[in-house]
């Protein structure tokens, strides 16, 4: 399983096809990387959410292929500022 920390992100909304866009780097050896993701609408504001206020966040491929985002463990009733 490779788990890579997700470095910074952009998010946008592509017009013409009314869909969200997410695009978020992080480095493999030094090298920048990035997916492009088009995850489904209902899904994109849980999605920004996780990426502006919860760090760090993961990107994670397993030896499968599966892939997902995680964020760290984080105490219970944790005051963010």
């Amino acid at each position: 399983m490779a788990v890579y920390m997700v470095e910074n992100y952009v998010l946008r909304y592509d017009l013409d096809l009314e869909r969200p866009w997410f695009i978020f780097h992080y480095k493999v050896d030094g090298n920048w990387k990035n997916v492009n993701w088009y995850p489904p609408k209902e899904n994109a504001v849980y999605l920004s959410d996780m990426l502006r206020n919860e760090k760090p966040v993961y990107y994670v491929v397993s030896t499968s292929g599966k892939k997902w985002l995680t964020t760290s463990t984080e105490e219970i009733g944790e005051e963010e500022t």
